[in-house]
């Protein structure tokens, strides 16, 4: 089953997410409010996924599936504080669980090419000196075949 689009991957469980010293609020809207202003630059604050192990981790994954060999537009609907402080990291894996590529990206809003031979990706979010953010979703839309 291929899925072309997915509006609004929301936040969802706490199963991937950076918790030591970390004050993190539910607003009934659906956004999060996160803080944790002591946290290193370079650690994965939370990580989504586009296939799992359910046996292993009792949850479903929380990313489409992509086509390979065609272009995506990523679009993350955030505020942090100071600006730019959050980093977005795709890692393409091949079906061994091997990284066949992967892109890190300053900006909230991008394109990307899945990558042929890719089984799995993920998207993580890593800090760069970030003290709090106000995360509600983001979006991955097929552009075009490259």
């Amino acid at each position: 089953m291929i899925i072309n689009q997915r509006e609004d991957i929301l936040w969802g469980d706490m199963g991937a997410t950076y918790m030591y010293g970390t004050r993190l609020q539910f607003w009934k809207d659906g956004h999060i409010s996160l803080s944790n202003p002591l946290l290193a630059p370079g650690e994965v604050l939370k990580s989504w996924f586009s296939s799992s192990n359910y046996q292993g981790s009792r949850s479903q994954p929380s990313l489409p599936l992509l086509k390979g060999n065609h272009r995506y537009q990523f679009t993350m609907n955030m505020t942090c504080y100071p600006e730019n402080s959050i980093y977005i990291k795709l890692v393409f894996l091949d079906r061994y669980e091997e990284v066949l590529e992967e892109k890190v990206e300053e900006t909230l809003s991008f394109s990307f090419v899945y990558p042929e031979d890719a089984y799995t990706y993920k998207v993580s979010l890593v800090t760069a000196g970030f003290e709090s953010l106000d995360f509600y979703s983001f979006s991955i839309k097929e552009y075009d075949r490259v």
